[in-house]
């Protein structure tokens, strides 16, 4: 038996140490570099004590982890013995549109309420068990929804779905970088697809979603923070030296485990056909609220309100931790309000008294901070196009040998894209 394969990552955020576990577990040696003070990238879950010192924390990232029974994220959090809070009933959830709100239509009875829906649009949801599989290479997000929804689902209630999700409006993202959708259509659709797969939950991890990234840190080993990478280089013999702030390594093969602008960054003198197509990927910034309130009652289960744009302005949506949340302080509201992405903010919205104003005018019952915190976040989300998919794997192949990327831009932009897709691409690799 010859030497095991060196592997060096770069980039430790969630597609890094996903990556890195999966191959370490096939027999490959597997070290990861990270260029700022800590791994997770948006994936991690912070220190924000409250109004007076008490424990408490905030997610930079998603608040839970939406988990299929039996998928990839599922075996992973199995494999790595996650924790998770007892599930409970969640509390309200609206959609904000023409100056109200109203239940979201994420629901049954929020569709057949919906106010915005007339009876032929919602008769017209029953049949979507029955509307065949598309050719979905091309199509857009709103064209998906108005052939399995109707028309009328996808103009008055898509958007603020869309917007308070991935950040933009649906007529921008290509169904074909979604692989969720996918796997639902070719399973029979949103409902027998879902039913067929089995159902998905949002579970939260105990210590907060950030678990997840440590836990990976934990299990691989060879993790070094506070190593950015100036170059890399091809060996003659196919192999790669990897050129660092204060030090180098050689390894067989290499992982850009990074947003695409960033390895496009590096891919310029190595592979500019590759460099410019990841360079042109769009990234969506986010500006993101922390808050803390009195509790309002029949607000202890937390709630989520959602935004039609361009109704907020640039506000997509705010979400709440439960009371009895960890994360949280006891008998504060916590929220996490977010703005930005495809839609522009308005001026007044870049500061909290702006920001405030607008949440009261959709929830009136909302008492004053106690506590405020701004986090930005840029390039957090990828804008998926039409064509994308194309572009990627235009990406992959003009990559020089052993030399891989991969990420959001490549798998899709939640948790469980990046945990199926990096969980086949190992398998490839290996």
């Amino acid at each position: 038996m010859g030497p095991r394969r060196r592997i060096l990552i770069i980039g430790g955020g969630l597609s890094g140490l996903l990556a890195a576990w999966h191959l370490q577990r096939r027999g490959l040696e597997v070290a990861l570099w990270e260029a700022s003070a800590a791994v997770g990238g948006w994936a991690q879950t912070l220190s924000w004590p409250g109004p007076e010192g008490e424990p408490g924390g905030l997610e930079q990232g998603p608040q839970g982890l939406l988990i299929r029974q039996g998928g990839a994220l599922d075996r992973l959090a199995r494999e790595l013995s996650l924790s998770f809070l007892p599930s409970a009933p969640k509390g309200p959830r609206w959609l904000g549109k023409g100056g109200r709100r109203q239940l979201s239509p994420v629901t049954l009875a929020g569709l057949l309420h919906s106010r915005d829906l007339n009876l032929a649009a919602k008769l017209r949801l029953f049949a979507e068990p029955f509307i065949a599989k598309g050719d979905t290479a091309d199509e857009t997000l709103q064209d998906f929804f108005a052939r399995r929804l109707g028309e009328g689902f996808a103009r008055e209630l898509l958007p603020a779905l869309v917007a308070g999700v991935l950040a933009a409006s649906p007529e921008r993202i290509a169904v074909a970088a979604l692989p969720r959708l996918r796997r639902l259509e070719a399973h029979g659709g949103l409902l027998l697809g879902a039913l067929r797969l089995g159902p998905e939950h949002t579970q939260r991890p105990v210590g907060g979603t950030g678990s997840l990234a440590q836990a990976l840190a934990a299990s691989v080993g060879d993790v070094q923070t506070n190593q950015a990478v100036r170059a890399l280089e091809a060996l003659p013999d196919g192999r790669w030296r990897i050129v660092g702030e204060a030090s180098s390594r050689e390894a067989d093969a290499v992982v850009l485990a990074l947003p695409a602008p960033v390895a496009g960054g590096l891919l310029r003198d190595l592979a500019p056909r590759a460099a410019a197509w990841l360079e042109g990927i769009p990234q969506l910034n986010l500006q993101v609220w922390h808050s803390r309130h009195r509790l309002v009652p029949g607000w202890e289960r937390g709630f989520s309100l959602l935004l039609h744009p361009p109704e907020g302005r640039g506000l997509l949506g705010v979400v709440s931790l439960a009371a009895d949340d960890p994360r949280g302080v006891p008998g504060l509201l916590q929220l996490r309000t977010y703005l930005g992405g495809a839609f522009p903010v308005a001026p007044d919205l870049n500061h909290w008294p702006g920001v405030f104003a607008e949440l009261r005018r959709w929830l009136p019952e909302l008492p004053e901070p106690l506590q405020t915190r701004r986090e930005d976040c840029p390039g957090a989300f990828p804008l998926l196009e039409p064509g994308h998919v194309q572009r990627v794997r235009q990406v992959v192949a003009d990559l020089p040998p052993n030399l891989h990327w991969l990420g959001a831009s490549r798998f899709g932009p939640g948790v469980p894209d990046l945990a199926e897709g990096i969980e086949d691409w190992a398998l490839t690799l290996s």
